[in-house]
């Protein structure tokens, strides 16, 4: 457990080493619905650097949008990465930015809460908001506004403790409501 331990904190260590100590995180598709755009568009009033996740067929436009935005140097598009929980430990925050209701459910932000990381989501006409409850495990914002994303944002990197309150709770209801014991129940139930 100790090696195991020992080898989470060097991963972490390189990750904060290589891309800076205020990590913001988002993964998902490059697809329009993700609404990666407004968040290049945030990151512009962000003091962090954005980890971007993924690929998909917008990752050209994407990066010439953080070009127009001026914020290339703090977004690094990691394209597809094989141990993302490496990732959800080294990061401040994560973010999951959707603006349509093509985002279900945002499994990703689950991950995240489980790997106790505060999570800003969007009030999207889906389940999203309903798995990271705004003020308490995340901050939940309007779709397709940059400014409301930045706030959120700012407010939880300049805020250590409320980030520690809320990833705790985040890992809290991670375990408690979404196990996959319970997930397993709950369907049965559907089924019966």
């Amino acid at each position: 457990l100790e090696k195991e331990r020992e080898g989470v904190a060097a991963d972490r260590a390189k990750i904060i080493q290589k891309y800076g100590p205020r990590l913001v995180l988002a993964v998902g598709r490059l697809v329009g619905y993700k609404g990666f755009v407004y968040l290049l568009e945030a990151m512009c009033n962000v003091d962090a650097t954005l980890l971007l996740v993924g690929t998909g067929p917008l990752y050209a436009e994407l990066n010439l949008a953080a070009q127009s935005f001026g914020v290339s140097h703090k977004v690094k598009f990691l394209g597809k990465v094989d141990d993302l929980l490496q990732y959800y430990r080294a990061s401040s925050i994560f973010v999951l930015p959707s603006i349509s209701r093509a985002e279900a459910f945002g499994l990703v932000q689950l991950e995240a809460m489980a790997a106790e990381l505060p999570v800003v989501n969007t009030d999207v006409n889906s389940g999203v908001p309903e798995i990271s409850i705004d003020g308490v495990t995340g901050i939940t914002v309007p779709p397709k506004d940059a400014h409301a994303l930045a706030r959120a944002l700012n407010r939880l990197l300049a805020d250590a403790a409320l980030r520690k309150t809320m990833g705790e709770a985040g890992g809290v209801r991670a375990r408690r409501e979404f196990s996959p014991e319970l997930m397993i129940e709950r369907t049965m139930k559907l089924y019966e």
